[in-house]
């Protein structure tokens, strides 16, 4: 099932950032804007979900896929997962 959140750059609602926040949690992947375009994410020890991701992106067996963990997302994780 996918869902969609807008959370405003400015003034971010912390329940559509918790809902985002489980979702990670319980294995899901996400989509976050970068700088330059989109990216995905999971959570990191998920392996079924980094398998999503290599699938989503159409990477081959093998692909190693390396963390980017940008500020804005280090910053939502010290605030709402401690």
């Amino acid at each position: 099932m996918s869902q969609f959140f807008y959370i405003h750059p400015d003034n971010p609602q912390a329940r559509l950032i918790n809902q985002a926040v489980e979702i990670v949690r319980k294995g899901g992947v996400i989509v976050y804007p970068t700088d330059s375009g989109y990216a995905l994410g999971c959570k990191i020890e998920d392996k079924g979900a980094m398998e999503r991701i290599c699938r989503i992106r159409q990477l081959p067996d093998g692909h190693q896929l390396y963390p980017d963990v940008p500020r804005s997302v280090r910053a939502v994780n010290l605030r709402f997962c401690g």
